[in-house]
């Protein structure tokens, strides 16, 4: 059962920015959460085509972090034994069994710090080059990302199922809605691979059936559907057992023929097909596994499990997934209630019932600063109808704030900002407080920006763009002093990544990039050039139309 959480202090380390919040961060070929909750496992996707990886993988994580287990999937979903050798400075080697070659990936099941509360950390794995005695990575291979902790406190309950645990399987509700027009839903967390989530199948040669949901080998979700001699699979692109929660949809829509799987609330596959033919029987629905069957294959949570018995557009599916069991599901467990609980054949089901489940932030979030040449730039968005206004507060310590500025409420979901041309200092606090018309005002964030100037030229920065303001296009001038990788990007206001323009090793020298912005709506953007240590610029530019 999720509950909202209060709001949260985000403090941001110098000369670092936030990383988008979205549910996973994706580039070309690594897959991670954004966010993840301090003291849990969480699962790292990378993958290589065409890079051989004979000598192994060096893994970096933070100091404090443990690497539990890592996998190797080959094509065809072939598990590949990976040894995991210790390395000082918490870089791990990982020796494959076999030599891995063309297409694979990697997967990590790491347990985070139960100190990380609020910090940005960074990981990296690439194949492994041998040196002497030594292991190093392969720069021109490496795979590397950020994301950041955040605490989920959660007040309600989730259905947990662990290694020693059987199926629960859905008590005489037999739900021949399955046999019409349908959509599941069902929020999960997990980090294990290869293994079934729900099912109405028994597992039985030749049977046919209408859902099996998994988790693939490669940590992706997969449904199946068998009909006598018609078998048919949607898929998710990137991993979901990543170990923070997802909302999960399937959605039948027996008069079209359509059905499609929904991940967090967005089309993640679809495929038309009928569903009902030789379709006719009535199905129960296993939990943590197939019909019948014994032994558990899935070990994670679930919560907020749904059946509707409707094919549900994707704007219900979004209006109402972060809803306590709302009105119109023919089966709703949310797992608080023992009615909930009644609903399985297994009388002892209730000892599945652990505290936890999706948690959502507050109405008032993504506080966040963008610190550059001119000053500072402070975006929030609001969700909460009460807003009247916001107050932004500044300080030099954290301790005592000052006023800058009131600003009143303009719409609903609209990115709020406020630019600061004059920071007091080179380490500057600033806080967000809210007015609402029934309660008296309230401090909904406060962020710390390191605003301080390199004591020497820094190894790459912006030198500037041309023209400025500009439409639509720009060129954007970079120095580069050491060799080093580096990635030149764009963002917007709210700190949301629009572009990539450059993402690859660099000599030194003078180099130049353009953004061509046709298809962007005018307003202030930011070019952002993030070095290899950590290092980033940020020049402010403007979109005119």
């Amino acid at each position: 059962m999720f509950r909202r959480t209060g709001s949260l202090l985000l403090l941001l380390p110098v000369w670092t920015l936030v990383q988008i919040a979205s549910s996973v961060a994706q580039a070309p070929d690594v897959w991670y959460p954004s966010t993840y909750e301090p003291g849990t496992s969480i699962n790292l996707f990378a993958s290589w085509n065409g890079v051989s990886a004979d000598e192994g993988f060096v893994v970096s994580l933070p100091s404090e972090w443990g690497l539990n287990a890592a996998t190797g999937v080959r094509q065809a979903h072939r598990h590949v034994t990976l040894d995991v050798v210790s390395l000082p400075n918490g870089q791990f080697l990982l020796l494959p069994s076999e030599p891995l070659r063309r297409t694979y990936d990697i997967i990590l099941q790491v347990e985070t710090s139960k100190d990380d509360t609020f910090w940005n950390s960074r990981f990296s794995i690439a194949p492994a080059v041998k040196m002497g005695s030594t292991y190093v990575p392969d720069e021109g291979h490496i795979r590397r990302g950020e994301l950041r902790s955040k605490s989920d406190a959660s007040l309600g309950y989730a259905l947990a199922f662990e290694k020693d645990f059987n199926a629960l399987h859905v008590q005489s509700q037999s739900l021949e809605i399955l046999l019409g027009s349908h959509t599941l839903e069902f929020w999960i967390r997990t980090t294990v691979l290869d293994a079934v989530i729900l099912s109405t199948w028994n597992g039985a040669t030749g049977i046919p059936y209408p859902i099996e949901v998994m988790i693939d080998p490669q940590g992706r979700i997969r449904y199946y559907r068998n009909t006598i001699g018609h078998h048919v699979t949607l898929a998710t692109e990137i991993p979901v057992a990543d170990g923070t929660w997802h909302h999960v949809a399937l959605v039948h829509d027996a008069e079209t023929d359509w059905t499609q799987l929904y991940v967090d609330g967005a089309v993640a596959d679809s495929l038309l097909d009928p569903a009902d033919i030789h379709l006719s029987d009535t199905y129960p629905l296993a939990l943590g596994g197939r019909v019948g069957e014994q032994e558990i294959e899935f070990v994670g949570e679930l919560d907020e499990l749904r059946v509707w018995p409707a094919a549900r557009t994707a704007q219900q599916i979004h209006a109402t997934m972060q809803q306590e069991s709302p009105q119109g599901s023919a089966l709703a467990l949310d797992f608080e209630s023992r009615e909930s609980f009644g609903a399985f054949r297994e009388g002892n089901a209730i000892r599945y019932r652990v505290p936890g489940g999706p948690s959502f932030g507050p109405l008032v979030h993504s506080f966040r600063g963008i610190a550059f040449d001119e000053g500072v730039t402070l975006t929030w968005k609001d969700e909460d109808p009460a807003s009247e206004a916001f107050l932004i507060e500044r300080s030099e310590d954290g301790l005592g704030f000052e006023r800058l500025t009131r600003i009143e409420y303009s719409s609903l979901n609209t990115p709020w900002s406020y630019t600061d041309l004059e920071p007091p200092s080179r380490v500057v606090f600033y806080r967000l407080v809210q007015e609402t018309q029934n309660r008296p005002p309230r401090i909904v964030g406060t962020i710390k920006l390191g605003l301080a100037p390199q004591s020497e030229p820094p190894p790459a920065e912006i030198v500037g763009n041309y023209p400025n303001p500009f439409n639509p296009r720009t060129s954007i001038t970079y120095e580069v002093r050491e060799s080093q990788h580096l990635r030149l990007s764009i963002i917007d206001l709210s700190g949301h990544l629009v572009a990539v323009l450059v993402d690859r090793q660099h000599e030194p020298g003078t180099f130049e990039s353009s953004w061509d912005a046709n298809e962007w709506p005018s307003g202030t953007y930011f070019v952002r050039l993030q070095g290899l240590n950590g290092t980033v610029q940020t020049r402010q530019i403007l979109l005119t139309k």
